[in-house]
């Protein structure tokens, strides 16, 4: 197919569908920052029993050096895109104008699988840890629990952007000040070297990579998401490059410091669980660290389910208004302007994917964001085979050598995740990845048989 004019699409769904979902209002900066650190990051809580499966050292190297491979390189594919065609629905979008309607099918239903998957944990995660807390917590009131947390963070994104991302900035400064009096606590109290031993004992070095490879990964996706709401973006072409910018290290450091910090001042890495830090905390400032740090846990479920709730209703909007998925998804409420019907629709799929484990889904979930994260490359090398003039605002350096080692490095990284991650998930992670060919070739069949 020939190569659309950037905005080119957009212009045409708009014809088909309502007016753009940003015309209730837009965000700054700030709100930016907030929505696109939940997405990317939402703090290291929840990710400390790997430590003590992996060991620490390894742990820590792929804290640090995934993100070059993986995160980074996806950060600037997204700066440059979104500086170039800041559209709702974003690498939706870019793909289904730049690679074609399969290939645009294929990041769609392959996002918004990866999202139901992946937000289905949080909820069930929130009602466990309030199980701590109050013990007599039955099966059905954890259940119930779970329901009021899906069903309170829609209503925020039913609200619309302006609500969701001062929320989402809020939670984030609640979640984040427990784990800086942490890291200053830790400080006079180094003790230990964090990166020993660099592998678990008893743990086969092989397998112990691919499953920190996949969690890394997974912590390190994210990116292109901010690109979803981009007309609902003060100057986006400016805020959503600069607010990657910003983001990116801030999200490195959040993973890295906490962990290091607890493991160079209290030590104990092999019985580390998820919630450690809440122990840890209650060892280096008392009762009220550890309490701060344990709510922090609970926020931070909250505040990543938040952003993807409205990234996920984001993408399916486009793909409604675009005749991938029906008309009906396409309405926006009268008031406040959202896809409401897709929000009522994805809170109902929440609950009832809400039960899988955990080291299944996160895989599935890698080869999933992993497929569409090469996508949104493809888009930029298409884009900038195409170009006449270079264009105004960011670009990825290097000329058009750095756009394809920028693409070509998470490539590798996602085939090493394939290799080492295929004899124990081949059969969920290949299931996963179908879901994309197999909606296109339904959906084809049936709009033949209507055209018949």
């Amino acid at each position: 197919m020939s190569l659309a004019l950037p905005g080119d699409l957009a212009a045409s769904a708009d014809d088909r569908a309502p007016r753009d979902v940003g015309r209730r209002g837009t965000v700054r900066l700030l709100s930016v920052l907030g929505l696109l650190y939940a997405a990317t990051c939402g703090g290291p809580y929840g990710t400390e029993n790997f430590v003590g499966q992996l060991g620490p050292g390894l742990f820590i190297l792929l804290l640090f050096v995934t993100p070059w491979f993986f995160g980074v390189p996806l950060a600037l594919a997204t700066a440059e895109l979104s500086a170039r065609n800041p559209v709702e629905g974003g690498y939706y979008r870019w793909t289904r104008q730049y690679l074609g309607d399969f290939w645009g099918t294929q990041i769609g239903v392959w996002s918004l699988v990866s999202t139901l998957l992946d937000n289905a944990l949080y909820p069930v995660l929130f009602a466990k840890a309030l199980a701590h807390v109050f013990p007599g917590l039955t099966a059905l009131h954890q259940g119930l629990l779970a329901v009021a947390f899906i069903g309170a963070l829609t209503w925020v994104n039913y609200r619309g952007i302006r609500l969701a991302g001062a929320t989402a900035v809020a939670l984030n400064l609640f979640l984040v000040l427990p784990l800086l009096w942490l890291i200053a606590a830790a400080a006079t109290r180094v003790a230990f070297n964090p990166l020993l031993p660099f592998v678990a004992s008893g743990v086969d070095p092989g397998a112990a990579f691919g499953t920190g490879l996949a969690l890394t990964m997974w912590l390190y996706s994210g990116y292109s998401e901010v690109s979803t709401v981009a007309a609902e973006v003060e100057r986006p072409r400016r805020n959503i490059p600069v607010a990657l910018a910003l983001v990116t290290p801030l999200v490195i450091l959040s993973y890295a410091l906490p962990t290091i910090a607890s493991l160079a001042s209290v030590g104990g890495w092999s019985t580390w669980t998820s919630g450690q830090f809440t122990s840890i905390g209650e060892q280096l400032g008392g009762r009220t660290l550890g309490s701060w740090l344990f709510f922090g846990s609970v926020t931070s479920q909250a505040v990543v389910f938040l952003s993807y709730v409205l990234w996920s209703s984001r993408v399916t909007w486009a793909m409604a208004a675009d005749r991938s998925l029906p008309g009906y998804f396409a309405r926006l409420h009268p008031r406040h302007g959202t896809p409401h019907r897709v929000l009522v629709f994805s809170a109902v799929g929440y609950a009832v994917l809400a039960a899988l484990p955990f080291e299944d889904v996160l895989v599935a979930d890698m080869w999933l964001d992993a497929g569409y994260t090469l996508l949104v490359h493809a888009c930029l090398l298409r884009l900038r085979h195409a170009e006449g003039e270079p264009s105004d605002g960011f670009r990825v350096p290097g000329g058009r050598l750095g756009v394809w080692v920028n693409s070509l490095v998470p490539a590798a990284t996602w085939l090493t995740l394939v290799v080492t991650t295929a004899r124990q998930h081949f059969l969920l992670g290949s299931a996963a990845v179908a879901t994309g060919p197999l909606f296109y070739l339904v959906t084809r069949t049936l709009r033949a048989r209507r055209r018949g």
